[in-house]
Formats: C-alpha cells, sequence, structure tokens
C-alpha cells in the first residue's frame, strides 16, 4: 500500500502550483504536470466539473 501521508504534500504543492496559474483548468495544469511526450488533449480541455466527476465515478468503481 502506498503511503497515504503523501497525498496531503502533493495536494499542498498542486495547490500552490495552480494559484501561481489560475488561469489552468486543473486537467490543463495536470497535463502540463504530467506530459511525457504524449499528449491527451482531451484531458487538457476537461473542464474541472467534468474531471471531478470523472474522479468521483473511478472512487465508486475503485471501491466496488
Amino acid at each position: 500500500m502506498r503511503n497515504p501521508e503523501r497525498i496531503d504534500g502533493i495536494l499542498a504543492q498542486l495547490g500552490e502550483l495552480w494559484k501561481a496559474h489560475p488561469d489552468f483548468r486543473l486537467g490543463q495544469l495536470i497535463m502540463v504536470v504530467a506530459m511525457t511526450g504524449e499528449h491527451n488533449p482531451k484531458l487538457f480541455q476537461l473542464e474541472d466539473e467534468a474531471f471531478l466527476e470523472l474522479l468521483r465515478e473511478r472512487q465508486i468503481q475503485l471501491q466496488r
């Protein structure tokens, strides 16, 4: 199991980065951070509300 204590640190860092670039949507920010050579335009254009819904759906799937 991964260390759950990492979550607060990651979220804090993400929050600092997002506050520094508030015009980014969350999906854009994650793509900019995570981009490794492949570019997923669908994720890049995803609005925050839709991204949050995807997170919620995934959480429900993982709880099953």
